[in-house]
């Protein structure tokens, strides 16, 4: 009798131990679809990136603001080297007044003769190619500006003459001839003084008492070239 009670709860209590052995040993599903640890990962990563994208934005705009003022700053500077170049070429053909230091002849006709008369020697009347070789000798003297009677002479100002007619970019002047040249003052009395250079025009001063007088000048204004401008060598760049 009471070892069948003893088997009627021992099995029981067998079936209960295996139960729960079971229950427990089984493990606790989770309540998402990734453990929590790898979410928490998955967060910083993005934060991260967003933090990254948003720094590398701002950084865009920083370096694009730097581009464009680095632009202005060329743009600026090379109006301003443009307009520089300009001024100089101006300057180089004789577009622009021209001050300094210089030299200044004086050379008229014999007081004797008149260019009006009939009968006259042009070894007693200023020519056109003594204007000529005095502004050639100037210009190989290094004087950075030549006017005759006001008329600016440039390279390819042309003096001639028609008869006892003296034309200066094609404009007609008398006597006096003023030739006003800036330039190391020193260095062209020097050229004009040498009568090697110039030996038509000394000996029309010792034979027929032509004008010939020159005189330093501390200040000389060359005036602005108002002749022609011949652009057969110009080209337009783009």
């Amino acid at each position: 009798m009471k070892k069948g009670l003893i088997y009627s709860l021992l099995l029981p209590g067998i079936l209960i131990g295996i139960f729960l052995a079971f229950h427990f040993g089984t493990a606790s599903p989770l309540g998402g679809p990734l453990p929590s640890d790898e979410v928490e990962s998955r967060d910083a990563l993005i934060k991260d990136f967003l933090d990254e994208q948003g720094y590398l934005q701002s950084k865009i705009v920083s370096l694009r603001n730097e581009i464009e003022s680095a632009q202005g700053e060329i743009s600026i500077q090379s109006e301003e080297y443009g307009l520089s170049v300009l001024e100089k070429l101006k300057e180089d053909i004789g577009l622009t007044e021209k001050r300094g230091t210089g030299l200044s002849i004086l050379l008229d006709d014999s007081p004797s003769v008149s260019r009006d008369a009939l009968e006259v020697s042009d070894h007693e009347l200023i020519q056109a190619s003594d204007l000529r070789d005095v502004v050639n000798l100037l210009r190989a003297a290094g004087a950075e500006a030549i006017s005759v009677n006001s008329q600016r002479v440039i390279a390819t100002t042309p003096i001639s003459s028609v008869g006892t007619t003296i034309l200066i970019n094609n404009v007609y002047i008398t006597p006096p001839f003023n030739i006003n040249a800036v330039g190391d003052k020193d260095v062209l009395l020097q050229r004009v003084l040498n009568k090697e250079l110039l030996p038509s025009l000394y000996e029309k001063g010792i034979k027929n008492n032509i004008i010939f007088e020159i005189a330093l000048k501390d200040m000389i204004t060359i005036p602005v070239y108002n002749g022609d401008i011949k652009a057969n060598y110009l080209n337009l760049i783009n």
